[in-house]
Parts: C-alpha cells; structure tokens; sequence
C-alpha cells in the first residue's frame, strides 16, 4: 500500500531555519552558485560562496571560497539542487559543518520568499489532489524496486525533505537500458528528445543488432552537435523537429541547456510533429525526454503504441502530474504492459517511467 508521509522537514533544519529569519549572528555562507544562491544572497547577507570546482575568486561581490576553508563555527546554505544534493550536504558535515540547510527545506518552510526549485511548482498540490491516482500507479509496478524508487521520489517531492533521497546515486549512465528491458533484434528505436547524441551512442553500444534510429532534436544548434556526434552511425535519421500531439509551429526556450522545453515566451520557434505522422516504421522501443512535452508526445505516438506494444522509457519529472497522468494515458491506448520505475539522481531529475510489453 502506498502512504504518504506527512511530516515536514527535520526538527534540526527547522531550528536553523527560524533562527536565520529571526536574524543570526552566526556568519552564513553560501554552498553553489546559482539562481537559487542568489535568491538566498537577497535575503540575508551572506559572508562568501563556496564552490571546489573554480578558479573565480568573486561572486556577486562576494569571496569564492573552498570548503575546507570553513571556519568551525558557521551555518551553511546548500543550494546545490541539482543531480547529487544529498552528496553536498553530506561533505559540508564530513568537514566539520554542523549547522547546515538546503534550498529544498528554505522553499518548503518560505515559498514565497525563495520560490520552488526546477520542476517543483504545484508537487504538494498535485500529489494531495490526487492521491488515489498516485496509489493506482503503485499498486500497477511491476518490481520491488519500482515500489521503493517510486515512493520515495513522491515522499521527497511532497516533503522537500532530502532525506527521502538517500540511497539513490548518480547513474545517467545506465538511464533507459536496464536489465528488465527487451533488447530486440532489429531493433527501430525512437529517440525523442536527442538533445547531443549522447543517449543514441549509448543505445548503438547497447544493442548493435538496430535496424533503425529516429532522431528527434528541435533545436538547431542542438542538432549541429547532434550531426558531428552521431556522424558515422548507419540507419541514422536526423529529424529537426519536437515530438507533440499535433503538427504545429510552437515557441521553445532553448536557452537553458537539458532543461530548455517549450515555453509561450522562448525565442526560439520550432517544428513540432506527431510521431504518427513523421515515422511509418514499425517502432520497437521509444524514448521520450521533451522538458515536459511527454505527455502531449504519447497521444501523438497512440497508433505505435496501440498496435505495436514498443517499449516506452518516459521521462516524468518535468511535470508532477506526469506521475499518474502518463500511465493513464498509456493504458488508455495500450494495456498490453508491465510498469516499472527507476530514479537516476539524487534529486528531482532524472526519474524514469518504464512500459516493457508483456508476453503474452
């Protein structure tokens, strides 16, 4: 059975919590450097940033500094939000840091002030709103795992309480190709979302039995890296366009790296296209990572899903509703699947909705 957690974040983080708002002498320092650091340095004044990984020695008028160059007595900011947080908190402690925060907690306990992280505008609501559909998803995975990556994926995404995250890893790596996942010879492979190639090659080195690879990059100068990464593949097909539930000509923000997705505001206009449409293979194993444009690609992919059960590796934390509303819709068209999940980060990013075709 699937519970929700309802306690907030550790009696320890609240107390530094309040104690920085009611105005501590305690010197502060900030871990990263980021939007979110920023926001912190607006807030209080801050006595330098620490960052291991530069060579810069000021940030927004402040001292760089390294960890180990902490004095004993101080409270810290994590702002590191991104791939491994829980990492970053556990060296702040491993050098001596005992009064440590993170951004998570200051958005959880004062969303007004700090506003959400990346992809967590509306997760509380959502997952309060919805709950039956979030127990639904549950009781349908197909593994142990699933059961645990999923449920402690929610639990942190509803509490902002990084301690759910603990014992995931950093594994881009393995993302998509895992054990439970049929590899076919002959394989016709989608990849939505192809941003740099990377997860192509990674594929060609997973299955060198392919007889096809669709490539899907809106963003031009994304596509140029994509041709001198990919040049040299056979059955290669390079196709400029996003993956969505109509043909249309949409506005993109391309200017945030992995995260960059469709937005009323970007700068960038792109060709967009139902996978229905474009590819008349028959498709044995699609990928989707679209910034939160998976859901509308599904309903463009429902007659390749309806009558020919490929595997489905759906990024689904883009968008929270994603959750539940990505298995519906699969289901809708196809019920023909076994679900799993996995988590690849230690973070919001990274989680991954699997539908392996069942044998029959």
């Amino acid at each position: 059975m699937f519970v929700l957690d309802q306690s907030a974040v550790t009696a320890l983080k609240e107390s530094i919590f309040y104690r920085l708002m009611s105005g501590t002498r305690m010197p502060l320092y900030v871990l990263g450097r980021n939007k979110y650091a920023e926001r912190v340095s607006c807030v209080w004044a801050v006595q330098a940033f620490v960052d291991d990984f530069t060579s810069e020695k000021v940030h927004l008028g402040k001292p760089i500094i390294r960890m180990t160059d902490l004095p004993g007595e101080c409270l810290v900011v994590s702002c590191v939000t991104d791939t491994v947080p829980v990492t970053a908190l556990d060296r702040l402690r491993s050098v001596g840091v005992q009064q440590v925060i993170d951004y998570f907690t200051l958005f959880r306990l004062a969303p007004a002030v700090f506003g959400p992280p990346e992809f967590c505008a509306a997760n509380r609501e959502d997952i309060a709103e919805n709950l039956t559909w979030y127990e639904r998803v549950y009781n349908r995975l197909a593994d142990e795992v699933s059961r645990q990556h999923f449920a402690k994926v929610v639990q942190f995404r509803f509490t902002m309480d990084l301690e759910h995250m603990r014992g995931f890893t950093l594994a881009i790596d393995r993302q998509y190709f895992e054990d439970f996942v049929p590899r076919n010879e002959g394989e016709v492979f989608v990849d939505g979302g192809g941003f740099d190639g990377e997860t192509t090659l990674r594929f060609t080195a997973w299955n060198k039995a392919y007889r096809q690879i669709h490539y899907f990059e809106p963003v031009p100068a994304m596509m140029d890296i994509s041709r001198r990464n990919l040049a040299g593949l056979p059955n290669v097909r390079l196709v400029q366009k996003g993956l969505f539930s109509r043909n249309d000509r949409l506005r993109f923000n391309a200017s945030a790296g992995p995260a960059s997705g469709l937005s009323a505001n970007g700068q960038t206009e792109i060709d967009a296209v139902r996978l229905d449409d474009e590819v008349q293979d028959s498709v044995t194993f699609m990928k989707l990572d679209i910034e939160g444009a998976e859901y509308e690609a599904l309903q463009g992919a429902a007659e390749h899903i309806r009558s020919e059960t490929p595997t489905l590796a759906v990024c689904i934390y883009h968008d929270q509703r994603d959750f539940w509303r990505v298995p519906r819709k699969v289901f809708e068209i196809n019920d023909r699947y076994a679900l799993y999940v996995r988590h690849y980060s230690e973070s919001v990013r990274e989680t991954v909705m699997f539908f392996v075709p069942r044998r029959r």
